[in-house]
C-alpha cells in the first residue's frame, strides 16, 4: 500500500523539444526528427532553496537542460527506448552532488511524427526509476 500522507516536492521539465537524429534505418535518421521530452525530479525531501532561494540548494534544470541537448546533438539513435535510456543516465550525471536529493526520476520521450501510417498522436516511453511500495506500520 502507497503512504499518501507526505508532502509532495517534484521539479518538472515539460514539453523540452529538441530535433534527434532517430530512427531504425539511415534513411530515417538522414533528417532529424523532433522529439518532445518530459522530465519529473522527485525531492526526498523539501529543498533547501524553498527557504534559501539559492540554486546550489536544488536541482538545476537549466544545466540538465544543456546536458540532454548535448547527448541529442551528438549522438544519433535507432530506438526511442534507448534514447530515453541515455537521457535518464545523463541526468542521473547532471545532478551530480545533488543527486543525494532526488527520490527517483521520470523520464518520457514523445516522438511527435514517426512515419508510421495512421499513428498520429506519436510514441512514446518512459523510464522510471519510481520508488518500491512504502509499507504501513
Amino acid at each position: 500500500m502507497f503512504n499518501f500522507n507526505k508532502t509532495f516536492f517534484k521539479l518538472s521539465i515539460s514539453d523540452l523539444r529538441i530535433w534527434v537524429h532517430l530512427g531504425c534505418t539511415d534513411q530515417e535518421k538522414f533528417h532529424a526528427q523532433l522529439v518532445s521530452f518530459t522530465i519529473d525530479l522527485v525531492f526526498k525531501a523539501p529543498p533547501k532553496a524553498i527557504a534559501s532561494d539559492r540554486l546550489e540548494d536544488t536541482a538545476c534544470y537549466f544545466k540538465i537542460v544543456q546536458d540532454i541537448k548535448s547527448l541529442c546533438q551528438r549522438t544519433p539513435f535507432n530506438l526511442i527506448e534507448r534514447l530515453t535510456t541515455d537521457v535518464y543516465k545523463a541526468i542521473d550525471v547532471s545532478l551530480g552532488g545533488q543527486k543525494s536529493l532526488i527520490s527517483f526520476i521520470n523520464v518520457t520521450t514523445h516522438k511527435i511524427a514517426p512515419p508510421v501510417q495512421d499513428v498520429h498522436g506519436g510514441v512514446s516511453f518512459t523510464y522510471c526509476d519510481a520508488p518500491s511500495k512504502v509499507k504501513e506500520p
